[in-house]
């Protein structure tokens, strides 16, 4: 499972904050509907890598070709900034886990030493990393298949001693809650919310999935040509989507929505409703081992989300588009400078000493699902601006999948609504801290991010970047520029270079790398 190494709390304690606010069925058929935009997005980013397969990973690369050089800036720093955020997301959820809500010095000492592991791992030697990797995401995914047997086993019945659930709290308190009003329309806000909070579990599935496929074709240029792409991100979805969905369908049976140690009584995030279920159920030994693994699942998470926060500081060194200070490695082939930077942000966990981490939680949750909408949308635009240059120059796509671009466009559709609707959150009054004001600017706090970013890049004689060299595209700029051509200092990466594909009528394909991408067709004068 490509996504496998960030499996982590979006999973099993976001999962319990959605079921809360929309009930089990809402909670199921959100599963379903994000698992279906994850197939899409994966198969739009897919048909663009296998034209032109990256180690760098699809978004920051493809970003730069294809899209205006200030959006590819903003859209690169924000995933960065995103992926660093969830650090502290997974640290104060770790908290939540071991009902460590409470502000204090107890906290503190926790969060220092579970930071400490996460940040550790990640100064390891590259190769100790990697290896360590695989053994936690094995972890994990064992985890995860466990608690949905055990819940199924207790909830169907299929335990000695134990009265039979089945799907009784479908039937009372309900199978979708109402959220803000009453009546229909209350359970489609409700609905509408658990998609939001659900979200957690899919943000950059699609990009990791793709870019899991994208490295063995980016060794060299006998792989280039990606022909593996397309048939493997088919069945990693299908690996991710059908765990997720089966484990939201055994949440549901575990806890009903009415239970208020989903939402610590209301104030943000709770407990997992697997820790509910197995302690309802007076298995107290299920209910420890399960903290503990749910406990080792987010501190694995938080190690994969800094790796990969640092990883793509460091690619955007390597192209040219961050400072070069952030590509320095040391003998173990770790960018230590990039991943200090990046686990900077694992700072804002400590704040839980001051307010509840369940809350802290529940701010940094609309923060980072919200960077996730805005890449997707970057993602879906950067699919049809890839076609248009196709189209404008008679070049054929290596591969087209058969619900492109539809796909592209329900993806689209469905960001642009979930990132609009966050603001849902601020509605009803609740104990979280702060006022409908401020948990309404935060749900929208990364859309400022992302026009501070583009402004900055308009600015950027101001800054310490280096653009990397792009392409002339057809008009005779620079691919992506809007302005004009301009003379920049340039830094090339080794890898540069340019796939054109003879169209699928010749019986071929040919890898050809070139000094333009495309050339404008020429039109015969009448």
């Amino acid at each position: 499972m490509a996504v496998g190494p960030t499996i982590g709390t979006g999973l099993f304690i976001g999962a319990g904050q959605a079921l809360a606010v929309g009930g089990p069925a809402s909670l199921f058929l959100s599963y379903i509907i994000l698992s279906f935009l994850t197939f899409a997005m994966t198969t739009s980013m897919a048909e663009v890598a296998t034209h032109r397969p990256s180690r760098y990973g699809t978004l920051v690369t493809n970003s730069y070709l294809y899209m205006s050089s200030g959006v590819a800036f903003a859209s690169s720093y924000l995933r960065w900034y995103t992926l660093a955020m969830f650090v502290p997301y997974e640290i104060t959820t770790a908290m939540v886990n071991l009902g460590l809500s409470k502000p204090g010095a107890t906290i503190a000492i926790r969060l220092t030493i579970i930071t400490t592991i996460i940040v550790g791992f990640n100064f390891l030697p590259d190769r100790l990393f990697r290896s360590s990797e695989r053994l936690f995401t094995l972890i994990k995914i064992g985890t995860m298949a466990t608690l949905f047997v055990l819940a199924l086993s207790i909830g169907l019945g299929g335990v000695d001693g134990h009265t039979r659930w089945g799907f009784k709290y479908w039937r009372h308190p309900g199978a979708m809650n109402e959220y803000i009003v009453h009546g229909f329309w209350g359970r489609v806000l409700g609905f509408f919310q658990c998609l939001l909070d659900s979200s957690i579990a899919f943000t950059f599935a699609p990009e990791l999935i793709v870019h899991h496929t994208e490295m063995p074709a980016s060794v060299g240029e006998s792989t280039l040509l990606g022909t593996a792409i397309p048939g493997s991100v088919s069945s990693e979805v299908v690996q991710t989507a059908f765990p997720y969905i089966m484990s939201s369908l055994a949440m549901g049976i575990m806890a009903p929505f009415n239970e208020t140690r989903l939402t610590n009584n209301g104030t943000g995030s709770g407990l997992s409703p697997y820790t509910i279920g197995f302690k309802d159920a007076g298995i107290q030994i299920v209910s420890t081992l399960a903290t503990i693994a749910i406990l080792l699942s987010s501190v694995a998470s938080g190690r994969s989300f800094l790796y990969l926060s640092s990883r793509t500081l460091c690619a955007m060194s390597e192209q040219g588009h961050a400072p070069s200070v952030f590509s320095i490695r040391n003998r173990w082939d770790v960018p230590y400078i990039a991943v200090a930077g990046s686990a900077l942000f694992s700072t804002l966990a400590f704040i839980s000493v001051k307010i509840p981490s369940s809350i802290m939680n529940s701010y940094l949750l609309r923060i980072v699902t919200s960077g996730g909408f805005i890449s997707t949308l970057v993602g879906c635009t950067i699919h049809r601006h890839f076609h248009r240059r196709l189209q404008a120059n008679r070049i054929t796509t290596r591969h087209r999948f058969a619900m492109q671009s539809f796909g592209t466009y329900f993806g689209m559709v469905v960001s642009a609504a979930l990132l609009l609707a966050g603001g849902l959150w601020g509605g009803p009054k609740a104990n979280v801290t702060g006022t409908r004001a401020a948990k309404v600017i935060t749900s929208y706090t990364n859309i400022g991010v992302f026009g501070l970013l583009f402004l900055l890049h308009r600015f950027r004689g101001l800054m310490p970047i280096v653009e990397v060299e792009r392409p002339i595209d057809m008009e005779g700029r620079r691919n992506g520029d809007r302005e004009g051509p301009e003379v920049q200092p340039h830094k090339t990466p080794s890898n540069r270079g340019n796939l054109d594909a003879i169209p699928e009528d010749s019986g071929a394909f040919e890898l050809r790398l070139s000094h333009n991408m495309f050339t404008e067709p020429r039109v015969p004068r009448e």
